[in-house]
């Protein structure tokens, strides 16, 4: 009996114990319901066409349960230590806490609207530019960055006028500290606005030896898979002046070859001109509207030359080259049929004899 009674006495003294475990129980229970019902909420959105809803609660996920943790920490602190004494700071780190939430919120949510924008365009097969929504989701994901960053600072006691001065004063040094680096900043921000090519675009940029896929557009440096599978990271400052040839974005393919006949085939020119000619004009593959020429072009040195000039419908590579080997083939059985052959160099002697006249 006088144990109870000795346990009874000390039940007040030792309440912060309880405290504790009330604010543990609460900071689970809230976090397992606030789980459940972003969970459900989630669910609901996708069956919507609004993208904005998706976006919303992907992003609030993390900072809310983040920041119970941080209020309930906050409620373990203030039972643990000195209330009088440690209370203002408690209070000034729970204030940044939320303040940090919110800018973790609008960056997910930055960054998932423009994930949830692109993919869904996918789904319903509209042009959508992964890479400009992208950029202007981190544009707006450093704007909440710096904007956290200063009320932070100001927070601390930090003034941010002062800083904002001295920023203007030493953006100059910087600028020439980082000249490289601006240039390259630049050159990611004219990409992404002139949009010279985008991820998935073959280019190349002949005076730097540059050809390859483009795979990413950075805002310091973009990376172009090479033919030979190697991964080139090129700065973004080098497109401002370099020229750039993006083949991703012609209308067609031109095929422009020049064939050889035999100056004993010379008779035969003619009709073989108008074949193929009638060849070309019939291929279901090349686009008639555009220029379609064949012509008897040139006396070699050891042909009789005449030239195709067309323009394919189909711009992908590997249909263009299939499509080029068919009309190639198709030319020469056309000079086959005629009893005449393509030339290849070759020279013909005359022996005179000491008379003057042609051995015989």
């Amino acid at each position: 009996m006088k144990d109870w009674l000795e346990l009874g006495r000390s039940l007040p003294e030792q309440g912060w114990i309880l405290e504790l475990f009330l604010i543990v129980a609460g900071m689970l229970a809230a976090n397992l319901l606030l789980r459940r019902l972003m969970t459900r909420l989630q669910r609901r959105a996708a069956r919507t066409e609004t993208l904005l809803d998706d976006a919303l609660l992907a992003s609030v996920r993390a900072p809310t349960r983040a920041l119970v943790w941080v209020v309930g920490l906050s409620l373990v602190a203030q039972v643990l230590i000195d209330r009088p004494r440690y209370e203002p700071y408690l209070h000034e780190i729970l204030k940044l806490a939320v303040l940090w939430a919110l800018g973790w919120f609008l960056v997910l949510l930055a960054r998932n609207y423009g994930q949830v924008f692109c993919r869904r365009g996918h789904r319903r097969g509209e042009p959508i530019d992964d890479d400009l929504y992208m950029a202007l989701a981190k544009v707006v994901q450093a704007a909440v960055v710096v904007t956290v960053g200063l009320v932070t600072l100001q927070t601390f006691g930090v003034g941010i006028t002062g800083l904002l001065t001295f920023g203007g004063v030493g953006g100059l040094v910087a600028g020439f500290a980082a000249k490289d680096l601006l240039g390259n900043f630049f050159g990611g921000l004219m990409l992404h606005l002139d949009r010279p090519f985008r991820s998935g675009d073959w280019v190349r940029v002949r005076d730097q030896g540059i050809e390859g896929t483009v795979e990413r557009i950075g805002w310091r440096q973009t990376r172009i898979r090479t033919h030979s599978r190697n991964m080139l990271f090129v700065p973004n400052g080098l497109f401002l002046t370099a020229v750039i040839e993006n083949p991703g974005q012609m209308s067609h393919r031109m095929i422009r070859e020049v064939i050889g006949l035999r100056y004993d085939d010379l008779e035969r020119m003619a009709a073989i001109v108008a074949d193929v000619e009638r060849m070309l004009r019939e291929s279901p593959y090349l686009d008639q509207e555009l220029p379609l020429l064949v012509r008897f072009d040139a006396f070699n040195a050891s042909s009789v030359d005449f030239f195709l000039q067309c323009y394919t419908r189909t711009v992908e590579r590997a249909k263009f080259t299939e499509i080029k080997q068919e009309l190639l083939y198709a030319v020469a059985d056309i000079v086959a049929r005629h009893g005449a052959e393509i030339a290849f160099p070759t020279r013909t002697l005359h022996v005179q004899r000491g008379d003057g006249a042609p051995a015989g």
